[in-house]
């Protein structure tokens, strides 16, 4: 079944996705886009603030929309054509090796567009929680701003 625009209401929240985050990923994701030690040598992440080491927050972000487009839009076929953008991105907590991630989806808001007929414009709050020894805990908040299209 697809998603469409006329379907997501405001408000419903959508609960999506596993993901495991290995400590290797961890540090190749940030040996090649954001190389401070804390994330790259787990030896010098036990002197960093962390103690430990942990993933890049735009990691964590990348993460979020893999699970958003995997588990939400293949998932549950959500018919979306394209982001417009992200708001209010906050990082809670960090994300270590071993952490599974989860993603929380609610719809906040939607209009239909103005100029066309086959899309609108849905707003989702979105939250990213890391299982931890049977706890739950945020450690991401966005907003995204995404293109939903609408029945024929």
């Amino acid at each position: 079944m697809t998603l469409h625009f006329e379907d997501v209401e405001v408000g419903t929240t959508y609960e999506v996705g596993e993901y495991a985050v290995t400590e290797s990923e961890i540090i190749a994701f940030a040996e090649q886009f954001d190389p401070q030690p804390f994330h790259t040598d787990p030896e010098a992440a036990t002197e960093s603030m962390f103690g430990e080491l942990v993933a890049s927050g735009l990691h964590t972000l990348c993460l979020s929309v893999r699970l958003f487009v995997t588990e939400f839009v293949g998932g549950h076929g959500l018919d979306n054509m394209g982001g417009l953008g992200m708001d209010d991105l906050r990082w809670h907590a960090p994300v270590t090796p071993g952490d599974t991630l989860s993603l929380s989806i609610e719809v906040a808001e939607k209009r239909p567009s103005e100029s066309r007929d086959d899309r609108g414009y849905v707003t989702f709050d979105r939250w990213v929680f890391a299982e931890r020894d049977g706890e739950r805990e945020e450690v991401l908040s966005v907003r995204s701003h995404n293109v939903v299209g609408r029945r024929d």
